[in-house]
């Protein structure tokens, strides 16, 4: 359920007669929100206080919106390391406890290039959020549902494909998590690869655009029985020969 359609649910909700509601979503329309005191807050108040929306539906409407969206707190995560580094790796860590983190003990050659070691394979996390491309909300209010029709482009920075074996991609969509695994070779070669993300760079990092209408070309890499392990051993076997 996205914010449109809990909109629509609440409105739905609305016992009183149409002029009522008119006067309701008017009075909604020319107040001046910001968070947390938002348009939804203030329009469900004044379904309540008029008598228009008892304490139970709004609690049934809201207990149904938090089950739907179990991943919005993410999309309120500012700090790009917070996202990147202390959710994405965190979440994929908790999928095989033979994951390590890399050191010099384990990997003479290491210099911080990957993010996580299996068995001599280096991976390396890479983590976006699905949002709307036409929307200048913040982040939280304009999270995508993974079947959304909205345009949205999940941009995966600072790719190194000659550092690392293997690559996690971590999707975040408001009601679900999708997980994409590719080796380097497969990354490298992707039609949605682009190589040389800043200007002057001599080709080293590149990026991955995932974008609404070509999203599809990513499905034969989708983690999709929830055994990582396998699926990256798979990834890496799928290098090497």
């Amino acid at each position: 359920m996205e914010l449109t359609e809990l909109r629509d649910k609440i409105i739905a909700s609305f016992t009183g007669s149409e002029s009522d509601l008119e006067d309701v979503l008017a009075m909604i329309e020319e107040d001046q929100s910001i968070f947390p005191f938002n348009e939804y807050e203030h329009l469900i108040c004044n379904l309540i206080d008029k008598g228009f929306m008892s304490y139970d539906q709004y609690i049934e409407i809201r207990t149904e919106y938090i089950s739907e969206n179990p991943n919005l707190w993410i999309f309120e995560i500012s700090a790009p390391r917070g996202f990147g580094e202390k959710f994405a790796q965190t979440y994929v860590q908790g999928k095989c406890s033979k994951f390590k983190k890399p050191s010099k003990k384990i990997d003479p050659n290491y210099s911080g290039e990957y993010d996580l070691w299996l068995d001599g394979i280096t991976i390396e996390v890479k983590a976006s959020r699905a949002v709307d491309s036409d929307s200048e909300e913040p982040l939280y209010m304009k999270a995508l549902s993974r079947h959304t029709k909205k345009r949205f482009l999940m941009n995966f920075q600072q790719l190194k494909p000659q550092c690392c074996d293997v690559f996690i991609w971590v999707a975040v969509f408001r009601d679900e998590i999708v997980l994409w695994i590719m080796n380097s070779d497969e990354v490298l070669n992707n039609p949605l690869y682009s190589k040389g993300q800043h200007r002057g760079n001599k080709g080293n990092e590149g990026q991955l655009h995932v974008k609404h209408d070509n999203v599809h070309l990513l499905s034969e890499y989708e983690l999709k029985d929830d055994n990582i392990e396998n699926a990256i051993r798979y990834a890496a076997k799928r290098k090497s020969s």
